[in-house]
């Protein structure tokens, strides 16, 4: 697990922020050799073109030419999660306006989120029926 607060000080597009964001963890996961990874972003329509391979607008284009040769050369799959499901990445994007540098956090939980990793782990479990939790039965 990894995680990265990264601070721009640019006037971005939310398509532009997210996709420059999707491109950041790729770079995280082969720099860090988090592989295979998972990426997930509750930012769909971009997820959608990864996986889709579809070339973007102008202004995002280079961003997506940049992940799409990620994707060919590393395993890396990104998956769209809804932003109920994300809230540790949206917790992470707020402290992002507020960060004045780069921070990584690699095997370790940022203390910004522990509170949201604790509270969507209880409610994982909470949210599964107990027979599917056998380990928990005995």
């Amino acid at each position: 697990m990894a995680s990265s607060v990264q601070s721009i000080n640019a006037c971005f597009s939310p398509q532009a922020a997210e996709t420059s964001a999707i491109l950041r963890c790729m770079c995280v996961a082969v720099e860090s050799g988090l592989l295979p990874a998972v990426l997930e972003s509750d930012a769909k329509w971009v997820v959608d073109a990864i996986n889709d391979n579809c070339p973007s607008s102008a202004d995002i284009g280079i961003i997506f030419r940049d992940i799409l040769c990620i994707v060919t050369e590393f395993v890396i799959s990104v998956t769209f999660v809804s932003r109920k499901a994300n809230k540790a990445a949206h917790a992470l994007a707020k402290l992002a306006l507020f960060a004045d540098r780069t921070f990584l956090w690699k095997e370790d939980c940022p203390p910004c989120i522990q509170y949201v990793i604790l509270d969507d782990s209880l409610s994982f479990f909470y949210e599964v029926p107990l027979s599917k939790n056998k380990q928990f039965m005995k």
